[in-house]
């Protein structure tokens, strides 16, 4: 195998186009249109900060795709199933809440063993401040948002507004150890609390709470019966939805945190609050969760951030990958089925909405007819939404319609397919859109959405996945760390050491190269040159490459650029391309290549952008 990495100068009008780009995007968040899309099946969201308490003692939040999830398949896990756990996620990306605002995430909260306590502690959802600097409340039962004095920890979280726990031990709820507030010690509870003050007696108030039931065993905010795999969705589903928005009836904010237990099911409103407390005008959204003595694994997954008042969708699919029909395997994981959810938030029908589906590779090439075959389109919901024009295969894998859905209301389309062959990239993307006449929809960022499910080939497919910069500007102080790893995307597992893995990274001249720790206890150099650096695995810490997973064995490098080149270079593009020595009949080159841009950010663009989902 050989993997090249070369670093590519490009030109100074890239600067032209950073400009037209920030533009578009204050066009649209001028108007308080946003949308953030986080489906957190993969490992590179730079834009999301992750942390905890010390990794040896008590583990910190991560992405377990190609770790102990396959490539692409995987969960933000913010605690692990051990004692005294606690990790954080926040996503640096402020919104404004002026249109009110929607959180949509699902989670999984499960064991793999016995504990005395019925599973603990919880997760929690927050919202807060953006000009605030980020800073955690106490851990233990007050997950992360509230104070936890017993821990030492006196203040809640920086600029938090509203924290909303799904508290699996009830200790949310218990007006202890700083909490303010409280029905007292209630498992099975999800729990709303109130923003951080400066008053010790004030600060993160319990405003309400919905106790789901009494008994700690039972299957309610967690996953009770322990197992060896985490449980599917038809075992244990929770997709959670919590919407902030201003009632002009009453001149009072409505909270509401609703859920419901099945894909595609309908949602159950479990808090519904009223405050006069405005939110702030920029917000973040973050997760934390933690475990004591009891303990549970507490994993998210497919954020979206959005606004209300307006129309938009959902895409949802059954799959975490597919195997072709013409692999091995096949027969059993060549089908899918993707949900579109057409939601209408407003007090009126709409009409005339223009619906667009489309089945793409990893390069955004239409599938065609040999590779993928759509089985069956079906509204399902036809008592609110109504296709006045059947939606319908207008060439191979694109699919058009036109809808009317009445208001108040989500409606459904159920298309199924079979995957026949491998794709380029080994993905799939399927990416609805919607568009509706002039002045119908006050914010169209939320019309789109797309599912990527990863795709195992026949044999042993090995690729890169994203090339992950500590950044997306260029560091001319420091320098730039990038890490690049190789994955299994076969149906076999693979022998590392006996497919000879070699390393070459190629940079323009005048950026200076610095290979990183642990690296060189994994790899052996063999050439070296001012603009070419090559290495060998001869140490590799794990011998079977697993299909689906990602060797831990990652190249990391820094390169820094003269303080010189600030003026005149505005953009380089790291790119790696891995070839296999024993790739055999079923060598698929085409997904060998993975690239990470870096600009000169002299223009730094609005951070509230829309976020696509990626593996």
């Amino acid at each position: 195998m050989n993997i090249r990495t070369t670093i590519l100068d490009l030109k100074v009008f890239c600067r032209f186009t950073a400009l037209i780009i920030t533009s578009l995007i204050v066009c649209h968040t001028s108007r308080a249109q946003f949308t953030i899309v986080d489906d957190l099946r993969g490992n590179n969201y730079p834009h999301i900060k992750v942390g905890g308490g010390d990794v040896q003692a008590q583990g910190e939040a991560y992405f377990t795709s190609g770790i102990d999830d396959p490539v692409g398949s995987g969960w933000l896990r913010l605690t692990k199933d051990l004692t005294n756990q606690r990790g954080f996620a926040y996503i640096d990306r402020s919104f404004p809440s002026g249109m009110g605002v929607l959180v949509d995430f699902e989670y999984k909260m499960w064991r793999t063993r016995n504990d005395s306590y019925g599973g603990a502690d919880g997760l929690c959802v927050f919202l807060f401040d953006a000009e605030a600097d980020f800073r955690l409340g106490g851990y233990g039962g007050s997950l992360g948002y509230a104070p936890n004095t017993a821990a030492y920890i006196n203040e809640g979280l920086a600029g938090g507004y509203v924290g909303v726990g799904f508290d699996a031990y009830g200790n949310f709820s218990n007006p202890s150890e700083g909490r303010n507030g409280g029905l007292g010690e209630l498992p099975n509870s999800v729990v709303l609390r109130g923003p951080t003050t400066n008053n010790a007696n004030t600060t993160n108030e319990y405003l309400a709470g919905a106790q789901l039931s009494p008994d700690r065993m039972s299957n309610e905010v967690d996953y009770d019966i322990t197992t060896t795999t985490r449980p599917s969705s038809d075992e244990f589903y929770r997709r959670v939805q919590i919407t902030i928005m201003y009632n002009n009836a009453e001149r009072l904010y409505d909270i509401t945190v609703r859920w419901t237990k099945k894909p595609g099911g309908t949602f159950t409103d479990l808090i519904t609050y009223q405050t006069t407390e405005p939110p702030p005008p920029t917000m973040k959204v973050g997760f934390a969760a933690s475990s004591g003595g009891g303990f549970n694994y507490h994993e998210i997954r497919n954020i979206l951030v959005t606004t209300l008042g307006n129309l938009r969708t959902v895409k949802l699919a059954n799959r975490d990958y597919l195997i072709p029909e013409n692999a091995t395997g096949g027969e059993n994981n060549k089908e899918i089925t993707y949900t579109i959810e057409v939601v209408n938030d407003t007090d009126a029908p709409i009409e005339s909405i223009e619906l667009r589906d489309t089945i793409k590779d990893a390069y955004g090439n239409t599938l065609t007819p040999s590779t993928f075959r759509i089985d069956s389109i079906q509204v399902l919901d036809t008592n609110v939404l109504t296709a006045t024009e059947p939606i319908h295969q207008v060439s191979p894998n694109v699919l058009r319609g036109t809808l009317s859905i009445i208001s108040n209301s989500t409606g459904r389309i159920e298309v199924k397919g079979t995957l026949l062959q491998t794709p380029p990239g080994n993905h799939i993307v399927n990416t609805v859109k919607l568009h509706v006449p002039a002045g119908t929809d006050q914010d169209t960022l939320n019309n789109i959405s797309s599912v990527r499910t990863p795709v195992y080939a026949q044999g042993v497919d090995l690729i890169l996945g994203d090339i992950i910069a500590d950044g997306r500007c260029i560091d001319y102080v420091n320098g730039n760390t990038f890490t690049v790893q190789v994955s299994n995307m076969g149906t076999d597992d693979v022998n590392v050491r006996s497919n000879n893995i070699t390393v070459e990274i190629n940079h323009p001249a005048g950026i200076t190269f610095l290979l990183l720790p642990p690296t060189a206890s994994r790899w052996t150099v063999e050439s070296n040159s001012p603009t070419s650096h090559t290495y060998r695995l001869t140490n590799p810490s794990l011998e079977t490459l697993r299909r689906g997973f990602t060797h831990p064995d990652a190249i990391r490098f820094r390169l820094s650029p003269e303080l010189t080149d600030i003026p005149t270079r505005s953009t380089y593009t790291v790119s790696a391309t891995v070839t296999q020595q024993k790739d055999g009949e079923h060598n698929n080159n085409e997904n060998n290549t993975s690239t990470a841009p870096l600009h000169n950010c002299t223009v730094t663009a609005n951070p509230m952008i829309r976020q696509r989902a990626k593996w």
